[in-house]
Protein backbone atom coordinates (compact mmCIF):
# COMPACT_ATOMS: atom_id res chain seq x y z
CA UNK A 1 0.00 0.00 0.00
CA UNK A 2 3.03 2.36 0.53
CA UNK A 3 3.33 2.07 -3.52
CA UNK A 4 -0.52 2.16 -3.64
CA UNK A 5 -0.03 5.97 -1.37
CA UNK A 6 -0.59 7.95 -5.06
CA UNK A 7 -2.48 6.08 -6.86
CA UNK A 8 -5.64 5.37 -4.79
CA UNK A 9 -8.85 6.97 -6.17
CA UNK A 10 -10.55 7.13 -2.41
CA UNK A 11 -7.60 8.79 -1.42
CA UNK A 12 -7.99 11.43 -4.22
CA UNK A 13 -11.06 12.42 -3.50
CA UNK A 14 -10.55 12.59 0.02
CA UNK A 15 -7.95 15.02 -0.32
CA UNK A 16 -9.90 17.19 -2.63
CA UNK A 17 -12.59 17.30 -0.62
CA UNK A 18 -10.82 18.54 2.38
CA UNK A 19 -8.87 20.52 0.27
CA UNK A 20 -12.71 22.17 -0.39
CA UNK A 21 -13.67 22.04 2.90
CA UNK A 22 -10.47 24.06 4.09
CA UNK A 23 -10.88 26.53 1.60
CA UNK A 24 -14.48 27.35 2.23
CA UNK A 25 -13.22 27.86 5.79
CA UNK A 26 -10.62 30.50 4.77
CA UNK A 27 -7.67 28.24 5.09
CA UNK A 28 -5.67 26.45 3.44
CA UNK A 29 -4.70 22.20 4.15
CA UNK A 30 -1.38 22.59 1.99
CA UNK A 31 0.54 19.56 1.35
CA UNK A 32 -0.71 17.94 4.68
CA UNK A 33 -1.86 15.14 3.18
CA UNK A 34 0.72 14.70 0.72
CA UNK A 35 3.45 14.86 3.03
CA UNK A 36 2.78 11.31 3.83
CA UNK A 37 1.34 9.85 0.97
CA UNK A 38 4.16 11.14 -1.31
CA UNK A 39 7.35 12.36 0.77
CA UNK A 40 9.24 13.22 -1.71
CA UNK A 41 6.49 15.25 -3.73
CA UNK A 42 6.50 17.35 0.02
CA UNK A 43 10.13 17.64 0.16
CA UNK A 44 10.79 18.50 -3.51
CA UNK A 45 7.99 20.57 -3.82
CA UNK A 46 6.72 19.32 -7.05
CA UNK A 47 3.48 19.55 -6.27
CA UNK A 48 3.08 23.48 -6.34
CA UNK A 49 -0.67 23.47 -6.25
CA UNK A 50 -2.16 20.62 -3.69
CA UNK A 51 -5.56 22.40 -3.91
CA UNK A 52 -6.44 21.58 -7.39
CA UNK A 53 -4.18 18.21 -7.45
CA UNK A 54 -6.28 15.45 -8.97
CA UNK A 55 -4.86 11.71 -9.92
CA UNK A 56 -4.82 12.97 -13.65
CA UNK A 57 -1.87 15.25 -12.97
CA UNK A 58 -0.12 12.43 -11.60
CA UNK A 59 1.10 10.77 -14.89
CA UNK A 60 3.17 13.95 -15.33
CA UNK A 61 5.03 13.63 -11.95
CA UNK A 62 8.81 12.19 -11.77
CA UNK A 63 8.59 8.25 -11.03
CA UNK A 64 10.26 8.86 -7.76
CA UNK A 65 6.50 11.05 -7.09
CA UNK A 66 4.33 8.41 -8.06
CA UNK A 67 6.20 5.91 -6.54
CA UNK A 68 3.82 7.18 -3.34
CA UNK A 69 6.29 6.25 -0.32
CA UNK A 70 9.14 4.74 -2.33
CA UNK A 71 11.88 2.38 -1.55
CA UNK A 72 14.70 5.15 -1.98
CA UNK A 73 12.88 7.35 0.26
CA UNK A 74 12.97 5.36 3.11
CA UNK A 75 16.42 3.69 2.44
CA UNK A 76 17.93 7.10 2.66
CA UNK A 77 16.93 7.72 6.18
CA UNK A 78 19.33 8.50 8.23
CA UNK A 79 17.17 9.50 11.61
CA UNK A 80 14.31 8.45 12.83
CA UNK A 81 11.55 10.86 12.56
CA UNK A 82 9.60 12.34 15.31
CA UNK A 83 5.65 12.10 15.97
CA UNK A 84 3.82 14.54 13.97
CA UNK A 85 1.97 17.44 15.43
CA UNK A 86 0.20 19.28 12.45
CA UNK A 87 -1.76 22.60 14.21
CA UNK A 88 -4.31 23.49 11.20
CA UNK A 89 -5.36 26.21 13.38
CA UNK A 90 -1.89 28.12 13.45
CA UNK A 91 -1.88 27.47 10.24
CA UNK A 92 0.82 24.76 10.24
CA UNK A 93 -0.03 21.34 8.63
CA UNK A 94 2.92 20.09 7.20
CA UNK A 95 4.50 19.47 9.87
CA UNK A 96 6.67 16.29 9.36
CA UNK A 97 10.63 15.81 9.62
CA UNK A 98 12.28 13.68 7.85
CA UNK A 99 16.31 13.48 7.67
CA UNK A 100 17.58 11.88 4.62
CA UNK A 101 20.91 11.84 2.71
CA UNK A 102 20.37 12.33 -0.71
CA UNK A 103 23.72 11.17 -2.02
CA UNK A 104 24.04 7.88 -3.62
CA UNK A 105 23.82 5.98 0.12
CA UNK A 106 21.23 3.24 0.70
CA UNK A 107 20.87 2.29 4.13
CA UNK A 108 19.18 -0.96 5.46
CA UNK A 109 19.27 -3.43 8.14
CA UNK A 110 21.74 -6.02 6.71
CA UNK A 111 25.34 -5.91 8.33
CA UNK A 112 27.47 -6.75 5.64
CA UNK A 113 25.84 -5.64 2.32
CA UNK A 114 27.46 -6.51 -0.74
CA UNK A 115 29.59 -3.78 -2.61
CA UNK A 116 27.70 -2.48 -5.98
CA UNK A 117 28.17 -0.43 -8.65
CA UNK A 118 24.09 1.08 -8.30
CA UNK A 119 25.24 2.79 -5.01
CA UNK A 120 26.57 2.71 -1.86
CA UNK A 121 25.33 0.29 0.73
CA UNK A 122 25.41 0.59 4.44
CA UNK A 123 24.26 -0.49 7.66
CA UNK A 124 22.09 0.97 9.46
CA UNK A 125 20.55 -0.07 13.01
CA UNK A 126 17.60 1.50 12.94
CA UNK A 127 15.64 0.12 10.08
CA UNK A 128 14.53 -3.09 12.36
CA UNK A 129 13.12 -0.44 14.70
CA UNK A 130 9.69 0.73 15.18
CA UNK A 131 10.51 4.47 15.65
CA UNK A 132 11.05 4.35 11.67
CA UNK A 133 7.29 4.36 11.34
CA UNK A 134 6.64 6.64 13.60
CA UNK A 135 6.58 10.00 11.47
CA UNK A 136 3.67 8.65 9.33
CA UNK A 137 1.62 6.58 11.79
CA UNK A 138 2.12 8.43 15.00
CA UNK A 139 0.18 12.15 14.31
CA UNK A 140 -1.90 14.63 16.28
CA UNK A 141 -3.81 17.39 15.25
CA UNK A 142 -3.53 20.87 17.28
CA UNK A 143 -2.50 18.50 19.92
CA UNK A 144 -5.36 15.71 19.77
CA UNK A 145 -4.61 12.08 19.17
CA UNK A 146 -5.16 11.26 15.75
CA UNK A 147 -3.39 8.47 14.61
CA UNK A 148 -1.20 6.98 17.20
CA UNK A 149 -0.44 3.33 16.21
CA UNK A 150 3.43 3.77 17.37
CA UNK A 151 2.07 4.97 20.73
CA UNK A 152 -0.09 2.37 20.89
CA UNK A 153 2.31 -0.36 20.66
CA UNK A 154 5.16 1.99 22.71
CA UNK A 155 5.26 0.68 26.38
CA UNK A 156 3.67 -3.01 25.48
CA UNK A 157 4.93 -6.16 26.11
CA UNK A 158 5.33 -6.26 22.68
CA UNK A 159 7.94 -3.47 22.71
CA UNK A 160 9.68 -5.03 25.57
CA UNK A 161 10.01 -8.30 23.94
CA UNK A 162 11.59 -6.46 21.00
CA UNK A 163 8.54 -7.10 18.68
CA UNK A 164 8.76 -4.10 16.48
CA UNK A 165 6.40 -3.21 13.65
CA UNK A 166 8.53 -4.86 11.19
CA UNK A 167 8.34 -8.24 13.13
CA UNK A 168 4.38 -8.39 11.64
CA UNK A 169 4.20 -5.97 8.63
CA UNK A 170 7.72 -7.15 7.07
CA UNK A 171 7.60 -11.35 6.98
CA UNK A 172 11.19 -12.54 7.76
CA UNK A 173 11.94 -15.13 5.27
CA UNK A 174 15.45 -16.99 4.20
CA UNK A 175 16.65 -16.55 0.84
CA UNK A 176 19.07 -14.27 -1.28
CA UNK A 177 18.86 -10.48 -0.97
CA UNK A 178 20.07 -10.03 -4.37
CA UNK A 179 19.74 -11.32 -8.13
CA UNK A 180 22.52 -14.28 -7.67
CA UNK A 181 22.85 -14.15 -11.49
CA UNK A 182 24.26 -10.64 -11.35
CA UNK A 183 25.87 -11.58 -7.61
CA UNK A 184 26.47 -15.06 -7.97
CA UNK A 185 28.74 -15.58 -4.50
CA UNK A 186 25.56 -13.60 -2.83
CA UNK A 187 25.16 -14.89 0.75
CA UNK A 188 22.21 -16.73 1.75
CA UNK A 189 20.62 -14.77 4.69
CA UNK A 190 18.35 -16.12 7.51
CA UNK A 191 16.41 -13.09 8.24
CA UNK A 192 15.23 -11.03 5.00
CA UNK A 193 12.44 -8.78 4.97
CA UNK A 194 9.50 -8.90 2.51
CA UNK A 195 8.14 -5.09 1.85
CA UNK A 196 4.32 -5.85 1.07
CA UNK A 197 3.99 -4.28 4.39
CA UNK A 198 0.73 -6.14 5.23
CA UNK A 199 -1.85 -4.25 6.63
CA UNK A 200 -5.81 -4.09 7.00
CA UNK A 201 -5.53 -1.88 3.56
CA UNK A 202 -5.78 -3.10 0.52
CA UNK A 203 -5.90 -2.06 -3.58
CA UNK A 204 -9.49 -0.70 -4.82
CA UNK A 205 -8.02 -0.93 -8.56
CA UNK A 206 -5.70 -2.66 -10.70
CA UNK A 207 -2.72 -3.20 -9.24
CA UNK A 208 0.00 -5.92 -9.03
CA UNK A 209 -0.52 -9.12 -7.03
CA UNK A 210 -3.89 -8.08 -5.14
CA UNK A 211 -4.72 -11.49 -4.82
CA UNK A 212 -1.44 -12.29 -3.17
CA UNK A 213 -2.12 -8.74 -0.42
CA UNK A 214 -5.77 -10.61 0.14
CA UNK A 215 -4.64 -13.70 1.37
CA UNK A 216 -1.56 -11.87 3.32
CA UNK A 217 -4.26 -9.83 5.04
CA UNK A 218 -6.45 -12.72 6.07
CA UNK A 219 -3.35 -14.69 7.46
CA UNK A 220 -2.14 -11.01 9.23
CA UNK A 221 -5.87 -11.01 10.90
CA UNK A 222 -6.05 -14.67 12.43
CA UNK A 223 -3.20 -13.58 14.73
CA UNK A 224 -4.53 -10.37 15.44
CA UNK A 225 -8.00 -11.09 17.74
CA UNK A 226 -9.39 -13.95 19.42
CA UNK A 227 -12.89 -14.43 20.42
CA UNK A 228 -14.20 -17.09 22.87
CA UNK A 229 -17.97 -17.10 24.76
CA UNK A 230 -17.65 -15.56 27.66
CA UNK A 231 -20.46 -17.47 29.88
CA UNK A 232 -21.15 -21.31 29.08
CA UNK A 233 -24.02 -22.47 27.67
CA UNK A 234 -27.21 -24.27 29.53
CA UNK A 235 -27.28 -27.67 29.04
CA UNK A 236 -30.31 -26.77 27.02
CA UNK A 237 -32.98 -23.55 26.44
CA UNK A 238 -36.70 -23.39 26.66
CA UNK A 239 -38.74 -22.45 24.06
CA UNK A 240 -40.42 -18.60 25.31
CA UNK A 241 -37.41 -17.82 27.40
CA UNK A 242 -34.25 -15.41 26.91
CA UNK A 243 -31.67 -16.92 25.43
CA UNK A 244 -28.39 -14.91 26.97
CA UNK A 245 -25.22 -14.95 25.48
CA UNK A 246 -21.50 -13.30 25.56
CA UNK A 247 -18.95 -12.75 23.33
CA UNK A 248 -15.13 -11.79 24.11
CA UNK A 249 -13.20 -10.35 21.77
CA UNK A 250 -9.38 -9.85 22.61
CA UNK A 251 -6.69 -7.71 21.24
CA UNK A 252 -3.67 -9.60 20.48
CA UNK A 253 -1.96 -7.78 18.18
CA UNK A 254 0.81 -4.87 18.87
CA UNK A 255 -1.78 -1.73 18.44
CA UNK A 256 -5.01 -1.02 19.45
CA UNK A 257 -7.74 -2.71 17.21
CA UNK A 258 -8.47 -1.08 14.96
CA UNK A 259 -5.64 1.28 14.20
CA UNK A 260 -4.17 4.27 11.92
CA UNK A 261 -7.24 5.70 10.53
CA UNK A 262 -9.76 4.37 13.30
CA UNK A 263 -12.42 6.57 12.19
CA UNK A 264 -13.20 5.10 8.94
CA UNK A 265 -12.41 1.11 10.03
CA UNK A 266 -15.01 -0.98 10.59
CA UNK A 267 -14.14 -4.29 13.09
CA UNK A 268 -17.35 -6.28 14.55
CA UNK A 269 -19.13 -8.75 15.55
CA UNK A 270 -21.52 -11.04 13.64
CA UNK A 271 -24.04 -13.28 15.71
CA UNK A 272 -26.61 -15.57 13.69
CA UNK A 273 -28.67 -17.87 15.45
CA UNK A 274 -30.92 -20.46 13.64
CA UNK A 275 -32.73 -23.33 14.45
CA UNK A 276 -32.96 -25.64 11.21
CA UNK A 277 -33.64 -22.78 8.42
CA UNK A 278 -35.27 -20.41 10.37
CA UNK A 279 -33.13 -17.33 11.84
CA UNK A 280 -34.14 -16.69 15.04
CA UNK A 281 -31.55 -13.80 15.81
CA UNK A 282 -29.00 -12.20 13.93
CA UNK A 283 -26.66 -8.82 14.94
CA UNK A 284 -23.69 -7.26 12.46
CA UNK A 285 -25.68 -8.20 9.25
CA UNK A 286 -25.00 -6.00 6.12
CA UNK A 287 -27.90 -3.50 4.38
CA UNK A 288 -28.54 -4.67 0.55
CA UNK A 289 -25.83 -2.15 -0.34
CA UNK A 290 -23.17 -3.66 2.05
CA UNK A 291 -23.39 -1.26 4.58
CA UNK A 292 -23.88 -2.05 8.41
CA UNK A 293 -26.76 -0.81 10.23
CA UNK A 294 -24.86 1.89 12.36
CA UNK A 295 -25.64 5.43 13.00
CA UNK A 296 -25.18 6.31 9.14
CA UNK A 297 -27.51 3.96 8.10
CA UNK A 298 -30.09 3.78 10.81
CA UNK A 299 -29.96 6.77 13.04
CA UNK A 300 -32.68 5.77 15.74
CA UNK A 301 -30.12 2.21 16.03
CA UNK A 302 -33.07 -0.03 16.07
CA UNK A 303 -32.09 -1.94 13.17
CA UNK A 304 -29.35 -3.29 15.36
CA UNK A 305 -29.61 -2.04 18.41
CA UNK A 306 -27.00 -4.90 20.02
CA UNK A 307 -24.37 -4.09 16.78
CA UNK A 308 -20.34 -4.09 18.22
CA UNK A 309 -18.34 -2.27 16.35
CA UNK A 310 -14.68 -1.16 17.47
CA UNK A 311 -13.79 1.99 16.07
CA UNK A 312 -13.47 5.84 16.86
CA UNK A 313 -16.21 8.56 16.06
CA UNK A 314 -14.58 12.46 15.26
CA UNK A 315 -17.20 15.43 16.34
CA UNK A 316 -16.33 19.14 15.46
CA UNK A 317 -16.65 22.48 17.26
CA UNK A 318 -20.59 22.60 16.52
CA UNK A 319 -21.45 18.61 17.92
CA UNK A 320 -21.18 17.16 13.80
CA UNK A 321 -19.82 13.63 13.98
CA UNK A 322 -18.63 10.93 11.77
CA UNK A 323 -17.31 10.09 8.45
CA UNK A 324 -19.71 12.49 6.39
CA UNK A 325 -18.55 15.96 8.01
CA UNK A 326 -15.60 15.67 10.18
CA UNK A 327 -12.36 14.96 9.32
CA UNK A 328 -9.20 14.85 11.64
CA UNK A 329 -8.45 18.06 10.66
CA UNK A 330 -11.57 19.91 12.01
CA UNK A 331 -12.31 17.29 14.93
CA UNK A 332 -12.32 19.17 18.88
CA UNK A 333 -12.93 15.20 20.35
CA UNK A 334 -13.73 11.48 19.44
CA UNK A 335 -15.33 8.88 20.94
CA UNK A 336 -13.14 5.47 21.32
CA UNK A 337 -14.28 1.84 21.58
CA UNK A 338 -11.38 0.72 19.95
CA UNK A 339 -9.80 -2.55 21.92
CA UNK A 340 -6.05 -1.67 23.22
CA UNK A 341 -2.97 -3.96 23.11
CA UNK A 342 -4.06 -7.15 25.06
CA UNK A 343 -7.25 -5.72 26.24
CA UNK A 344 -10.67 -7.47 26.04
CA UNK A 345 -14.54 -6.78 25.47
CA UNK A 346 -16.88 -8.75 26.53
CA UNK A 347 -20.61 -8.18 24.09
CA UNK A 348 -23.46 -9.17 25.44
CA UNK A 349 -26.82 -10.16 23.43
CA UNK A 350 -30.10 -11.68 24.93
CA UNK A 351 -32.88 -12.64 22.48
CA UNK A 352 -36.36 -14.62 23.43
CA UNK A 353 -36.61 -18.08 21.82
CA UNK A 354 -39.78 -18.81 19.52
CA UNK A 355 -42.25 -21.22 21.32
CA UNK A 356 -41.97 -22.70 18.18
CA UNK A 357 -38.36 -23.79 18.54
CA UNK A 358 -37.34 -27.54 18.51
CA UNK A 359 -34.49 -29.44 17.98
CA UNK A 360 -31.46 -27.61 18.68
CA UNK A 361 -30.20 -23.72 17.99
CA UNK A 362 -26.84 -23.61 16.21
CA UNK A 363 -25.16 -20.08 17.35
CA UNK A 364 -22.19 -18.44 14.56
CA UNK A 365 -19.99 -15.40 15.88
CA UNK A 366 -17.35 -14.17 12.96
CA UNK A 367 -15.21 -11.61 13.69
CA UNK A 368 -14.79 -8.98 10.87
CA UNK A 369 -12.72 -6.80 9.60
CA UNK A 370 -13.18 -4.06 6.79
CA UNK A 371 -10.92 -1.07 5.67
CA UNK A 372 -13.84 0.99 5.61
CA UNK A 373 -17.62 1.26 4.88
CA UNK A 374 -19.04 1.41 1.34
CA UNK A 375 -21.05 4.18 1.84
CA UNK A 376 -18.51 5.96 2.39
CA UNK A 377 -16.40 5.54 -0.99
CA UNK A 378 -19.54 5.71 -3.07
CA UNK A 379 -20.61 9.24 -1.55
CA UNK A 380 -17.09 10.19 -2.98
CA UNK A 381 -18.35 9.48 -6.29
CA UNK A 382 -16.20 5.63 -6.48
CA UNK A 383 -19.10 3.48 -6.79
CA UNK A 384 -17.05 0.81 -8.93
CA UNK A 385 -14.45 0.71 -6.05
CA UNK A 386 -17.08 0.68 -3.12
CA UNK A 387 -17.85 -2.90 -4.81
CA UNK A 388 -14.37 -4.17 -4.32
CA UNK A 389 -14.02 -3.39 -0.44
CA UNK A 390 -13.27 -6.92 1.06
CA UNK A 391 -14.78 -8.15 4.18
CA UNK A 392 -12.30 -10.14 6.21
CA UNK A 393 -12.69 -12.83 8.73
CA UNK A 394 -10.37 -12.69 11.45
CA UNK A 395 -12.02 -15.43 13.75
CA UNK A 396 -15.01 -17.45 13.89
CA UNK A 397 -17.22 -19.27 16.68
CA UNK A 398 -19.73 -22.26 16.97
CA UNK A 399 -22.18 -23.73 19.89
CA UNK A 400 -24.96 -25.96 19.27
CA UNK A 401 -28.01 -26.10 22.03
CA UNK A 402 -30.28 -28.84 22.78
CA UNK A 403 -33.88 -27.29 23.37
CA UNK A 404 -36.28 -28.82 25.60
CA UNK A 405 -39.18 -30.05 24.21
CA UNK A 406 -42.28 -28.46 25.56
CA UNK A 407 -45.32 -30.87 26.94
Amino acid sequence: MHAYALRDPVWFAQHSKEQDKFASEGKELGQFCIMCHSPVAFLTGAIDNPFSFDISDTASLAPQVQEGVGCTFCHATTHVSPSTDANPLDGVTGAIQFFLNTDEVIYGSIKDPIPNSFHESEFHPDYDRSEMCRACHNLTIDGIDAEMTFDEWKGTAFEAMGIECQGCHMETYSGYAVDTVLFPLAPYRENLHRHSFVGLDHALTSFPETGAQATAITSLLKSAAEISFGTPFPNSVTPGENVELAVVVTNTSGHNLPTGTTFSRQIWLEVTVTTGADTIYKSGFLDSNGDLYDFYTDTDLVKDPDLTLFRTVLYDAVGDSGLRHVSVGRMVRKSDSTLPVQGSRTAKYSFPLPLETEGQIFIRVRLRFRAMPPFLIRELGLKEESNRLIVFDASELEATVPVDMLE
